[in-house]
């Protein structure tokens, strides 16, 4: 059987056992391979938000995405799909109605030659990256899915039998596990979640060092300290964009400053994900035209360790104080007169 038959083929199995009236997408399942050194943990889909599917982590840095995710939703209420879409960072396989599937995602089906139809039955393995508009799973990726739905029906099937039992008496950070070994005999266990992945990607994002040049540094250091606190805010924008003819479409960063002194916008220029550059230098250009550095720039709780990524260093060089809040007061303010005018 080739890749794709057998891939399509496990889809339908995966399926026809609505492992969603089971599982909550909290209830995750780690499956260890023989060849792999860390477990991938699965998410199952649907009991909830009726988006029937699983989201696959191939290690416990993507993750620790599932959990940023979580933590977001905790902190402030979803505009919409895509604010999910933008922190994901796993393999997925959804099912869709007919009408939803791409063109592509169509043919794959029929090139693999296992029918579908129905509501909400049809296949289709996706992509996710950080930043970036979700596209359809590489075919390097194949070998992989199929191992792990293969073993995942029959895993699913035996832990659900346990899953009310043992929800008592295992640590929040534990999760069901299934070891396999080489000939495929197994062990079954509780693994317990690093405390860092379960407080989300900012255990992980490196902060970028300084991009800038020496004299644009020397410059910049030259400025006289003003007395006004600068509010900052990056934030991802719903509808992604391409920069270069087939490129995967990106959602571009959005940075607003507010110098809250002067109660206006200094800042608004977007920014493409990962571009630490960009926004390094459009925040010492901001400094020199406005002939000061602020004493500190003020970010929201849950965007300090993304505005920390990019310019940390930075503003250590600088001596400029990054000092996370609650609540941004001008920027929020400006944010509900947007969102009230449209």
């Amino acid at each position: 059987m080739d890749q794709q038959k057998q891939l399509y083929s496990l889809a339908k199995q995966l399926y026809k056992e609505n492992f969603w009236n089971d599982y909550l997408k909290t209830d995750l399942i780690a499956i260890q391979l023989a060849n792999r050194k860390e477990p991938v943990i699965i998410s199952v889909l649907g009991q909830t938000d009726h988006n029937y599917g699983f989201l696959f982590y191939r290690n416990l840095e993507e993750l620790a995405c599932f959990f940023e995710a979580t933590i977001r939703a905790k902190q402030q209420n979803f505009r919409a799909m895509p604010d999910v879409i933008q922190l994901q960072n796993c393999l997925s396989l959804e099912f869709e109605d007919r009408g939803a599937i791409s063109e592509e995602e169509y043919r794959l089906i029929k090139d693999s030659g296992v029918p579908f139809r129905g509501k909400k039955s049809w296949p289709i393995f996706v992509d996710y990256f950080p930043g970036y508009y979700p596209s359809i799973m590489d075919e390097s990726d194949n070998l992989l899915i199929i191992e792990v739905i293969g073993k995942l029906i029959e895993t699913a099937k035996d832990f659900k039998k346990k899953l009310v039992l043992d929800k008592d008496k295992k640590h929040p950070s534990e999760i069901p596990i299934r070891t396999y070994q080489k000939n495929d005999t197994y062990t079954d266990g509780l693994f317990r979640l690093p405390k860092k992945i379960m407080e989300g990607t900012s255990q992980f994002k490196k902060t970028a060092p300084i991009l800038l040049t020496s004299f644009e540094m020397k410059r910049v250091n030259s400025q006289k300290l003003g007395s006004g606190i600068w509010e900052i805010d990056i934030d991802f924008m719903s509808s992604p964009v391409v920069s270069i003819e087939g490129e995967r479409p990106f959602f571009p960063l959005a940075l607003l400053i507010v110098d809250s002194e002067e109660s206006e916008i200094i800042c608004s220029e977007f920014f493409k994900p990962g571009d630490s550059e960009t926004i390094q230098r459009l925040l010492i250009q901001l400094i020199l035209s406005e002939n000061k550095k602020p004493p500190k720039i003020v970010v929201s709780t849950n965007q300090y360790c993304r505005v920390a990524r990019y310019l940390e260093n930075l503003l250590l060089n600088l001596e400029i104080e990054l000092v996370p809040i609650q609540k941004l007061p001008m920027i929020s303010a400006f944010k509900k007169g947007l969102l009230d005018y449209l």
